[in-house]
């Protein structure tokens, strides 16, 4: 997925941002999104026009009458742990050396549970057990919201699939490669894993 400049910058800048600041920024950046790949009916090629009502955030069609509202594209994420280690993972998209979390996008007609259990399986070659659902973040890169779990590596032995996943490992607390941008949803699972620990975060 390529990112605008602006959602490149709101990205980085993630971490020196309140959530209140985030979340607006967010609902700024998504709405921005969604204007400019819905100027023209999906059915029928019209130029949109802004719902009568300026509080809705909806376009309307003058010619068929379809509404576009904003989508959101749901995707998952999930910290899996193994006895006391953590599985992190560096993805072939990635542009810079952070090491990240399991995640992916939900497919048409699965549960998060199942998106989570199908990404382990595709990433890392490896099931799960003891999957439960942690906290959710708004991602505006474009316009998605991530959904963060936590599961236990139940069988499998742990291979990066090549293409997305060019590197993956358990790491143990105190050994850990370049974690996520503070302010993520990986980055916030992490953390709370490693106060389990009794450990702060040993990288900014």
């Amino acid at each position: 997925m390529v990112l605008t400049p602006e959602q490149k910058h709101l990205r980085q800048r993630m971490g020196e941002m309140t959530p209140e600041e985030f979340r607006a920024a967010a609902v700024a950046a998504e709405l921005a999104e969604w204007r400019e790949v819905n100027r023209f009916c999906g059915k029928c090629g019209t130029a949109m026009a802004p719902h009568v009502n300026p509080d809705e955030h909806a376009f309307t069609c003058p010619s068929c009458g379809y509404m576009s509202y904003p989508k959101i594209a749901p995707a998952v994420i999930a910290l899996i742990t193994k006895g006391r280690r953590i599985l992190l993972q560096r993805n072939s998209h990635y542009h810079v050396p952070n090491w990240t979390l399991v995640a992916g996008f939900v497919d048409v007609g699965e549960t998060f549970e199942d998106a989570v259990r199908r990404e382990a399986r595709e990433e890392a070659t490896i099931e799960l057990t003891n999957l439960r659902y942690v906290t959710s973040q708004v991602w505006p890169f474009p316009s998605a919201i991530m959904v963060g779990f936590r599961a236990e590596w139940s069988g499998g032995e742990l291979t990066p699939d090549g293409e997305e996943v060019i590197e993956s490992g358990w790491f143990d607390p105190g050994h850990l490669p370049l974690l996520p941008f503070k302010g993520s949803i990986a980055r916030a699972l992490i953390d709370t894993w490693l106060a389990e620990q009794g450990l702060s975060s040993p990288i900014p």
